[in-house]
């Protein structure tokens, strides 16, 4: 089933079951403490076991909350049909003073075969709007070329950020390229489009569940909201904030009202599933607020060395939401946060130390791998036996379409799964 949310690493789901099946029993308690968007944690609980999910990512726990939480589907379809309702959008004029403009005329243009068409998305080349896709049953290419339509240039009312891409203490993010700040990942259009759909979303008056939900669907269609979108390039492939020549302005109310109705077929799918079998929480692995010898199966997926920079590429979402990324506890590989590798395997080797003290004795943990450099590897491998675990058996599965980071496709493609055990 399509994921609510782009987030990496999520292929990693299907490869649990086998050990999941294998490794404990119906009613169990699993563990996973890197959760990322809970895909291991969802296939354990829908394999009827108990789940604790943890993550020190604040945006990872929001996906997890949303995607494995039961959801009141007919107050989210009420409360969505509301925000959806809005016909009008303030914006500031170049004078500073409030006006509006209506929601339709913001993605519309006249077709070619003269009426007015809403427009799917806008073509750009640089600076410049070139071209409008709309849906017309008429026209046998609904492509329009635009020559002389003049950008949107108006300024949002509500709340939208202006921060930038660097971490606390200045220094710029690794992961970006021609751009500093959030706001210029956006035209003017969408960032007056995504504020007033945001303030709505914070105005409406729901339970927890719901809010989350919409959040979620909101946090969903950033990237393709944004500059960094291309005409044929689907979810967020280059993992980096930059800025492409050409790129499409996409309307975030189709693809909010389509996240939505993704975010509800999936969450079907829990909803049958008592809440009291999953524990969500948002700590350290290093620091887990669990007994002694309390879990049954741990099964996790720890952060890649240096291949992926989670905690900057969920900063856009954490950026609109309000929400403070803990950079300083990130295991992690990178140079402008000074963690070297010998850095990254000293907090693993904390975290696994720590996922020694609550496994039960004579049960397992099974712990997945990403790294090429066989240096590297067999000091990752040194850190789980550090912590204490034996090495009970190896095993090695190829990974499909893990085109992440700077690495090539021939790289990267195996994943080594230690399965683990405490005496």
């Amino acid at each position: 089933m399509k994921p609510v949310i782009r987030y990496w690493g999520r292929k990693v789901g299907p490869i649990a079951a086998s050990y999941i099946d294998r490794y404990s029993s119906p009613k169990e308690v699993v563990l996973d403490p890197f959760g990322g968007a809970g895909t291991i944690a969802e296939t354990a609980l829908l394999m009827d076991r108990k789940v604790i999910y943890s993550d020190l990512n604040p945006i990872a726990v929001l996906i997890a909350n949303a995607e494995m939480s039961k959801i009141d589907h007919q107050i989210l379809k009420r409360a969505s049909a509301k925000i959806l309702r809005r016909k009008f959008i303030p914006y500031r004029d170049e004078k500073g003073e409030v006006s509006y403009i209506a929601r339709s005329s913001l993605y519309s243009v006249r077709c070619k075969c003269g009426s007015k068409k809403r427009v799917l998305y806008f073509l750009w080349d640089g600076n410049s709007m070139v071209g409008a896709k709309v849906k017309c049953n008429t026209c046998k290419n609904p492509l329009i070329k635009l020559s002389e339509e003049r950008p949107f240039e108006g300024e949002p009312v509500y709340f939208y950020p202006k921060t930038r891409l660097e971490y606390p203490d200045g220094k710029p993010f690794i992961k970006r390229r021609q751009v500093w700040e959030v706001q210029e990942l956006f035209t003017k259009r969408n960032l007056v489009i995504l504020s007033t759909l945001l303030n709505d979303i914070k105005r409406i008056k729901v339970d927890a569940g719901v809010k989350n939900a919409l959040l979620i669907a909101f946090a969903s269609i950033l990237y393709q909201s944004s500059k960094m979108s291309r005409q044929h390039a689907g979810s967020w492939g280059i993992n980096s904030y930059w800025l492409p020549k050409a790129h499409v302005e996409r309307n975030p109310y189709i693809l909010f009202e389509n996240s939505l109705k993704r975010l509800m077929r999936k969450n079907l799918v829990i909803n049958g599933i008592s809440e009291e079998n999953a524990a969500i929480l948002h700590c350290d692995a290093r620091k887990l607020p669990l007994p002694d010898e309390s879990v049954d199966l741990i099964v996790t997926d720890p952060p890649f060395a240096d291949e992926i920079q989670y905690f900057e590429l969920s900063y856009m979402t954490a950026a609109w939401l309000g929400i403070h990324m803990p950079f300083n506890g990130e295991i992690v590989v990178n140079e402008n946060q000074g963690k070297t590798f010998d850095t990254y395997c000293r907090l693993l080797l904390e975290s696994f130390s720590e996922l020694y003290r609550v496994l039960k004795r004579n049960h397992r943990a099974v712990i997945m791998l990403h790294e090429e450099d066989r240096n590297k590897l067999t000091r990752m491998i040194r850190s789980v036996k550090e912590a204490g675990f034996s090495i009970e058996r190896e095993d090695r599965v190829k990974m499909s379409q893990r085109h992440v980071g700077d690495r090539n496709t021939t790289k990267g493609s195996n994943l080594l799964i230690l399965t683990c055990y405490k005496i």
